[in-house]
């Protein structure tokens, strides 16, 4: 081998070694999911529900951001704007990011399909598999040992293999996408943001209570809870006339009324905390939800993802089907008016 051949070559080992230091000098795709999770972790420890609340809102789905998942929102909102994009997104509506600009990362869910066998097929075939071989084994004279081998191949079990498996998309990761905040670029004018008007909500809350089929009583306080939610009896129960407590129980039927309060207690308590927290500050009222931080930090990304999903869906469901009125004095008479006389008002 010539010198010449040998100095390209270790150059080009070099190349090789540069850029792998310089792409593990670099922040991992783990590193930016866990940086983005932190962020919207720290929303909640800090009690910025007007970040959480506006991420609840989507205006006509003009905007890339209005069908991101509520977790990119609440991240969106973090970083102090309306709307962000990918690069050549800003491009597409005349607009270019600003030399020197940084981008923050949304969480981009990357599903798998993977097979999932049906039970009721899988112990049909078994059970077809049995008897071909047993009748197998009488007709030759022979004694029954497990599988002849030759059972697979008989029609009906063929048959049954092409209807066993299927497949479902399930998420296995979350991948890093960079986007740039509209402060950040500048070209030609958008549309002005119409978020804080879609926050004036409603708020008589008898009509969504009628509607879920629900009683509303009070109880003596018992020392233990100011509030519970019966999903059999479909009744919400209350040891307190603070406004919080009646969320929080109302928050417990939607998700029941949604998802069937599927999950752990923790998990059911994180929705109803966090989505009563949000429909209260809407009102003009102020939460503490620290706890739900404490937990949402010691749980996976999928699982606060799913969680906060949750949570917008609640908290949309509620919004959505309460009346609408620019006037917000009446808000204890609409929540009394679904109470028992000489009970608990909310």
């Amino acid at each position: 081998m010539s010198a010449d051949s040998g100095n390209r070559s270790t150059k080009n080992c070099q190349l090789t070694v540069n850029s792998k230091l310089k792409t593990n000098n670099g922040k991992s795709r783990r590193e930016k999911v866990r940086n983005a999770i932190n962020t919207v972790l720290d929303l909640i420890e800090r009690e910025k529900l007007e970040y959480v609340a506006l991420a609840v809102f989507r205006v006509n789905g003009n905007k890339p951001s209005d069908n991101w998942s509520f977790f990119n929102r609440m991240l969106m909102f973090a970083h102090g704007t309306t709307d962000a994009r990918g690069f050549r997104q800003w491009q597409q509506v005349g607009r270019r990011v600003k030399k020197g600009a940084k981008a923050f990362h949304i969480l981009v869910p990357v599903f798998k399909k993977v097979p999932v066998k049906r039970k009721e097929v899988t112990e049909k075939i078994e059970e077809l598999r049995e008897e071909h071989c047993r009748k197998r084994c009488v007709v030759e004279g022979s004694e029954v040992r497990g599988h002849c081998g030759q059972c697979w191949v008989a029609d009906e079990i063929l048959k049954l293999k092409e209807v066993e498996v299927f497949y479902v998309e399930k998420l296995v990761r979350f991948k890093a996408a960079p986007v740039f905040r509209k402060e950040d670029t500048e070209g030609e004018p958008l549309e002005e943001d119409k978020l804080q008007e879609q926050l004036k909500i409603p708020c008589e809350f008898h009509e969504i209570v009628e509607e879920l089929g629900l009683k509303v009583r009070a109880t003596p306080f018992d020392g233990r809870y100011y509030g519970w939610y019966s999903p059999h009896r479909k009744e919400i129960v209350l040891a307190s006339p603070d406004l919080l407590v009646f969320l929080h129980e109302l928050a417990h039927a939607v998700d029941d009324k949604l998802h069937e309060l599927n999950g752990s207690k923790e998990e059911r308590e994180v929705v109803a905390e966090l989505s009563a927290a949000v429909i209260a500050y809407l009102l003009g009222y102020k939460a503490n939800v620290k706890h739900v931080k404490y937990y949402l930090q010691n749980v996976s990304p999928q699982t606060v993802y799913r969680l906060l999903n949750r949570v917008e869906r609640v908290v949309g469901y509620v919004v959505e089907r309460t009346r609408r009125d620019h006037h917000t004095t009446n808000l204890n008479e609409s929540v009394s008016a679904t109470t028992p006389p000489a009970r608990v008002v909310v």
